[in-house]
């Protein structure tokens, strides 16, 4: 620290910037940037740093705070008892009482069933059956079978049963009518071989002819027919020019696009095939938005306020600049004092075009930029903006007017304006932001002064932020 150091010359000014009394401004000091400032939290919903995080609902700005429909942990259905078992519930295990095994014995009593088919005992049909098969306890109904001797599938089955037996000319039907061939068998169609001279051996006998010369490479000579010569390239052949360009168009070659004709026929690039939509130099729906005037079709008509007919009208009349009949905007006379309906003149206080297309925010409610820019007296501005929601107190007011006076460099019987007292609202707004920016970056107190760098670096770092 330089405390002590140096004579301060300026006693009565207060000394700027902020004082390390733990280390010294070293070079590594100045070159460490500081930690990139966070978003504030009332715009960071606006950011698409925030919206876009991976993970997130995506939700509109305006609803991010709005009130949860339902509480974090929300379930539907009635919470039920952990510590109640499906056993609990059920209650099979639990021994029934004397009472109880009554009382269900009492409620079945009324079913036909718990009478005849008592639980744990067989039906009792009240069959009465002879001596000899109710005094032998082993008696078995039904024949003895042939066990092992004699499988379930040729008792269901009988391989040497008639219908299973089928005939040598019952086969031939099958194979001509349904093609029953069996399997890997080879189809004969009953040729007599030996009716041919010399007769044939169908299982040795190949048909066809052989080649008397050996063709060899036929399938890659029939793609590339230049192979058929020794050169490797077929000679050259004079023909008409007429012929080859006909072959050229009407043939197909191996590997390329077939001719269409499509050539370069001698066209600018920019030609274009076809008959045009527009026959005239019409308008499309951008000329009819926006216009396509040229200067001299928005000048005025040389007509416009004069005669351009020979002999209705004095010569020195159709030469001088004297304009007949009555302007659209009446700046001729006076406008009334008290505006009449009836009255259709225009005065030239009637909104333009652009005041049509374009209104302005609060024209509805008859408020408009000239009403922000006129001056009021100290207790009208002051009713105007706490009435309006503009301003929270009357303090607030007070200390907007003597900085808006200060900034529009005003007289002390001046009026200012809504549009003053604005100004000085976003000055002093964006004043009192830069500073709490500049002493967060700093770590400063709330008590702890300044410098004007610090008020630098947070401006320069809400702009990087925007």
């Amino acid at each position: 620290s330089n405390h002590g150091k140096f004579r301060d010359s300026a006693p009565l000014l207060l000394a700027a910037g902020k004082t390390d009394s733990v280390r010294a401004d070293t070079a590594a000091l100045c070159f460490t940037e500081s930690e990139r400032p966070p978003t504030p939290d009332h715009i960071r919903r606006f950011r698409k740093s925030y919206t876009g995080q991976p993970g997130k609902r995506v939700q509109h700005w305006g609803r991010e705070r709005d009130p949860v429909p339902r509480p974090d942990g929300f379930a539907f259905g009635v919470k039920g008892n952990k510590d109640q078992g499906v056993d609990d519930l059920l209650g099979g295990h639990l021994e029934p009482t004397t009472m109880q095994a009554y009382q269900q014995m009492r409620a079945e009593m009324v079913y036909e069933s718990a009478k005849t088919e008592v639980l744990g005992k067989g039906l009792n049909r009240k069959y009465t059956f002879p001596e000899q098969i109710a005094g032998d306890p082993n008696y078995r109904f039904g024949l003895p079978g042939a066990g092992d001797q004699e499988p379930a599938i040729e008792i269901v089955f009988p391989p040497d049963a008639p219908s299973l037996s089928t005939t040598a000319a019952q086969t031939a039907m099958y194979k001509r009518s349904h093609g029953a061939y069996e399997p890997g068998e080879q189809r004969k169609r009953d040729y007599k071989w030996d009716k041919i001279q010399g007769g044939i051996d169908p299982g040795s006998h190949v048909f066809g002819a052989t080649a008397a010369v050996d063709y060899k490479n036929g399938v890659a000579k029939a793609m590339n027919p230049d192979l058929e010569f020794q050169s490797k390239v077929m000679p050259t052949q004079l023909m008409p020019k007429t012929v080859d360009d006909f072959r050229k168009v009407r043939a197909d070659e191996l590997g390329t696009v077939r001719n269409l004709g499509l050539g370069d026929h001698g066209l600018p690039p920019d030609h274009v095939y076809g008959m045009s939509t527009q026959k005239f130099n019409d308008w499309g729906a951008k000329e009819c938005l926006q216009g396509n005037y040229t200067v001299d079709e928005q000048m005025p008509d040389p007509d416009l306020g004069r005669s351009l007919r020979r002999g209705c009208a004095p010569d020195y009349v159709l030469t001088s600049d004297r304009v007949f009949g009555v302007p659209c905007i009446r700046q001729d006379i006076q406008p009334p004092k008290r505006p009449s309906v009836a009255d259709s003149n225009n005065y030239g206080a009637e909104p333009g075009a652009k005041a049509l297309l374009y209104p302005q925010p609060f024209a509805l409610r008859g408020v408009y930029e000239e009403d922000f820019l006129e001056g009021h007296p100290k207790d009208t501005l002051k009713e105007i903006c706490v009435k309006s929601g503009m301003l929270d107190s009357d303090a607030q007011f007070e200390r907007l007017f003597v900085r808006a006076r200060t900034m529009q460099d005003a007289r002390e019987d001046e009026q200012l304006s809504v549009d003053a007292i604005r100004r000085a609202l976003y000055a002093e707004t964006m004043a009192n932001e830069s500073s709490a920016r500049g002493r967060a970056m700093q770590d400063a107190r709330e008590d702890e002064q300044l410098s004007v760098d610090a008020i630098r670096r947070a401006l320069y770092a809400k702009t990087i932020s925007q």
